[in-house]
C-alpha cells in the first residue's frame, strides 16, 4: 500500500501521515523535512538568505540520507541525524525558497523515488501524488482554512517555547501558499484523483479515522 498525504503549510499533513503510518504499520516519508535539511544547510553556509539558486544546492545532496521508518523519517547529514532540529520558522522560509528551484525539485523526487523503491510507504508533502509517488494507491489532499492553519502553527511554536505573533505567522502561511501556487515548475495543486478533506474544526483522531476508512475500502473493493 502506498499512500500520498498532501496539503498546504499547517493543514495537518504531516500529524495526520504519521498517525497513519503507525496505525499501519508502514514507513514514511515526511518530504518536507528533504526540503528543510536543505535550507538548514543553506542557511549554515550563507547565514541570512532571501533569494536559492540551484548552484546553491547541487553539491549539498551527497550529504544527506532520508531513512523512512514507522511512524517517523530520520534526516541524517554527514551520519548525524538532525530532523530533530529542523523546525524553525527561519528553516521553514527557507525551505518555501527552495521548492521554487525547478532543478530542486526535480532532482529531490528521483531522491525520494530511490528512497522509497517498491516498498509500502506513507508519504506527506506538496506534491507527493502528483510527482513523488503517482502511482500511489490513496492519494488524499488535505486543506483548511489560512486563519485555522495559522493557529495551529502558532500552538506548534508556543509548545516548542517559541515566541510568536499571529499576524505575522498567517501572513508568512499565505504568502507560502502564494509562493506554491504561483510556481512555474510544479505547482502546486492537488493530484486529479486525490480525495479532498477540509481539516477545518476537524480533530486528527476524526481525520485519521477516515483515511483509514479511505484504506480499508481500497483494500476491499469497495
Amino acid at each position: 500500500m502506498k499512500i500520498a498525504i498532501d496539503g498546504p503549510a499547517a493543514s495537518g499533513k504531516s500529524t495526520v501521515a504519521r498517525e497513519v503510518s503507525l496505525r499501519l504499520k508502514i514507513p514514511y516519508l515526511e518530504s518536507g523535512l528533504a526540503y528543510r535539511t536543505f535550507a538548514y544547510l543553506v542557511l549554515q553556509r550563507r547565514g541570512s538568505v532571501n533569494s536559492v539558486s540551484w548552484e546553491d544546492l547541487r553539491d549539498l545532496f551527497g550529504l544527506v540520507d532520508i531513512l523512512p521508518r514507522v511512524g517517523v523519517t530520520e534526516v541524517r547529514v554527514r551520519g548525524e541525524r538532525i530532523d530533530h532540529i529542523l523546525g524553525t520558522e527561519e528553516v521553514g522560509r527557507v525551505a518555501s525558497l527552495i521548492g521554487t528551484v525547478p532543478e530542486f525539485r526535480e532532482n529531490i523526487n528521483r531522491f525520494f523515488r530511490r528512497v522509497i523503491g517498491k516498498g509500502q510507504i506513507v508519504v506527506d508533502g506538496r506534491d507527493a501524488g502528483t510527482h513523488i509517488i503517482p502511482e500511489a494507491d490513496l492519494k488524499v489532499f488535505l486543506t483548511a482554512s489560512p486563519e485555522e492553519r495559522a493557529r495551529r502553527r502558532m500552538t506548534q511554536l508556543e509548545a516548542k517555547g517559541v515566541p510568536a505573533d499571529y499576524q505575522a505567522v498567517l501572513k508568512d502561511i499565505l504568502e507560502r501558499d502564494r509562493r506554491d501556487r504561483e510556481r512555474k515548475a510544479y505547482p502546486f495543486r492537488p493530484a486529479e484523483d486525490a480525495v479532498i478533506i477540509d481539516t477545518t474544526g476537524r480533530t486528527v483522531e476524526d481525520v485519521v479515522g477516515e483515511i483509514l476508512t479511505l484504506v480499508k475500502e481500497h483494500e476491499t473493493g469497495s
